[in-house]
């Protein structure tokens, strides 16, 4: 029971190629940090929400709310939605216009 092998202390090499587009491969290569994974699902989220106001041309926060898609990893309520649409316009990603969120200056310049 207690017995070893001591022939699988040799050295291994091991050679890899990979092919492609060089950003997919890139990304293949590329080791994520745990903050990294943890913060993605929020990015997914930030992104759809963004492109649902760009789809709509702009909404009040119940209309964008209502065409949010489903696929979103956290529900979004219409004060959700006004939190995170205020995150997004420190960045010039959207505008309130009114009660009107619309696509920002970052986006439309």
């Amino acid at each position: 029971m207690g017995e070893t092998n001591d022939g699988f202390e040799e050295d291994v090499g091991i050679t890899v190629e990979l092919t492609g587009e060089y950003d997919a491969v890139v990304d293949k290569l590329r080791k994520p940090t745990d903050e990294q994974e943890a913060l993605d699902p929020v990015l997914a989220d930030f992104s759809r929400l963004l492109e649902t106001v760009h789809r709509l041309d702009g909404g009040t926060r119940s209309v964008i709310v209502d065409h949010l898609p489903p696929e979103m990893h956290h529900a979004y309520d219409a004060e959700g939605v006004v939190d995170a649409l205020q995150i997004l316009a420190r960045y010039d990603l959207v505008a309130l216009d009114g009660n009107t969120w619309t696509p920002g200056p970052a986006l439309t310049a």
